[in-house]
């Protein structure tokens, strides 16, 4: 979570604020009351996010909203004073929004505002045009709401990183362009995407409804006629963007019914021990947050994590619940329930790719190694997905301290001494380093799973936070 600056010379709203702030989000944040107290701030820390009021006992004249810039740093403006000047100037500040103090609502509005940047950071925009000019421009509009942003000058090029970037949720492309224009690409987008995973925005200076009807007939979910406002652009993105989310709402709770379901299976079929698939789920939200990933993609791997072995229930259950150590051929048959696990949810998930791609990398890397050693394909490194190197380890750390049909548990001792020993030859050094310094919070999840209870341990992250 990003940290906040809010510069307001009012106590009230200072209360408020504060309020807020700490009832409704987990930012942390510094208030200033003065230009001075800011610049202070500024000095000695690094902010992602400002709400700021335009006149200050110490600056009158929006001043603050120069230091903010110098400092990297777009605000939302917050004022009792309507200036017509600056907001005539809005299209080229560098600000996120301009907000009267008028009424309460518009508290919670900035409030939500924040909320808003702080959840984009997450959010994937491919940017398509051939003038290198305005796609910067696009760009640069977008980057100030905290958007993830490619840029592509052609729809061939854009087809290629929609490709290696099914993560985008968004598409801005321009109309006429060399080797493909924006219409024969949303052509060939909406071959593989549909709207309800993929949303497509169309710029163009035709204003002509045969023009746009063609865009919207083709599939594309709206158009913005250039030359547009600021107001009127990001509008129409935040617009086509919660309608991406509304979809990914209402499929989430029957893609978790399912998932759940797929999970229980597998664990029926190899004789796992009760709720490894829940316990591996809250291990890897854990070890994803403490590698500081964000929490909407800290929530989906620790989804997915359940299907890590999805592939096992294409292996015999002569194999699968052998009580003894495998034959080499048994061994090259186990070992194929990665390969058969990546086609199953390659089928599963061919309506969206960015769960997909996260659930395919975990099911087919977790037995990587760091040093190479691994399979099915060797990798080695940071070329092994990192949500793939999060759960090889606590697969590992689950399989060796609970009790198998071919093992007895370890003590805790001797499960951390091996997860140490194998740094840089596993498992990823970082990853071990956290995972051994946050012990404490894997041995909650164990002991939450366990019919000996003990004392909750210390552990800064919490599920579900």
């Amino acid at each position: 979570m990003g940290k906040l600056l809010i510069v307001e010379d009012s106590q009230m709203l200072c209360r408020v604020f504060e309020d807020l702030l700490k009832k409704y989000t987990n930012f942390t944040f510094d208030i200033a009351t003065t230009y001075q107290e800011a610049e202070t701030f500024l000095h000695n820390t690094r902010y992602e996010f400002a709400v700021a009021d335009m006149h200050l006992p110490d600056a009158h004249s929006g001043e603050i909203i120069s230091l903010l810039n110098k400092h990297n740093i777009a605000p939302i403006v917050f004022t009792g004073i309507f200036d017509e000047d600056f907001r005539d100037g809005f299209e080229s500040a560098n600000i996120v929004d301009y907000v009267l103090k008028e009424r309460y609502e518009n508290i919670i509005y900035v409030i939500e505002k924040l909320r808003q940047l702080e959840s984009n950071k997450n959010k994937l925009i491919l940017v398509v045009d051939d003038s290198s000019l305005y796609a910067n421009y696009v760009k640069q509009n977008l980057v100030i709401h905290r958007f993830k942003v490619l840029t592509a000058s052609n729809g061939i090029e854009a087809l290629k990183k929609l490709e290696m970037h099914p993560e985008i949720e968004l598409i801005i492309t321009d109309f006429h362009m060399p080797l493909m224009d924006g219409l024969e690409l949303v052509r060939q987008v909406r071959k593989k995407r549909t709207k309800k995973d993929l949303s497509i925005v169309v710029l163009t200076s035709e204003t002509n409804s045969y023009t746009t009807s063609r865009f919207l007939k083709d599939g594309a979910n709206d158009y913005i006629t250039k030359p547009f406002s600021r107001d009127e652009f990001y509008a129409r993105i935040y617009h086509n963007i919660e309608t991406i989310e509304l979809f990914d709402t209402i499929r989430s709770g029957f893609d978790e019914d399912i998932i759940m379901l797929l999970s229980d299976i597998t664990e029926f079929r190899s004789a796992e021990t009760g709720s490894h698939v829940k316990r591996i789920s809250e291990y890897s939200y854990i070890l994803a947050k403490l590698l500081g990933i964000y929490e909407d993609e800290a929530k989906i791997i620790a989804k997915m994590s359940v299907l890590h072995d999805i592939g096992k229930i294409t292996v015999a259950d002569r194999i699968l619940c052998k009580p003894g150590k495998l034959t080499e051929a048994e061994f090259s048959e186990m070992k194929l329930h990665t390969t058969k696990g990546e086609q199953l949810i390659q089928r599963a998930f061919h309506s969206d790719p960015k769960i997909g791609k996260i659930a395919t990398d975990i099911a087919l890397y977790h037995h990587e190694k760091y040093d190479g050693s691994g399979y099915p394909h060797e990798l080695s490194g940071e070329a092994i997905p990192l949500s793939a190197r999060i759960v090889s380890l606590v697969d590992v750390f689950d399989a060796l301290i609970n009790k198998r049909v071919y093992k007895d548990s370890w003590h805790i001792n001797d499960v951390l001494h091996y997860i140490k020993e194998h740094s840089g030859t596993q498992f990823d050094p970082k990853i071990v380093q956290l995972f051994l310094n946050n012990s404490d919070c894997f041995l909650n999840v164990l002991n939450k799973y366990s019919e000996d209870k003990v004392q909750e341990r210390p552990c800064s992250i919490r599920i579900g936070e």
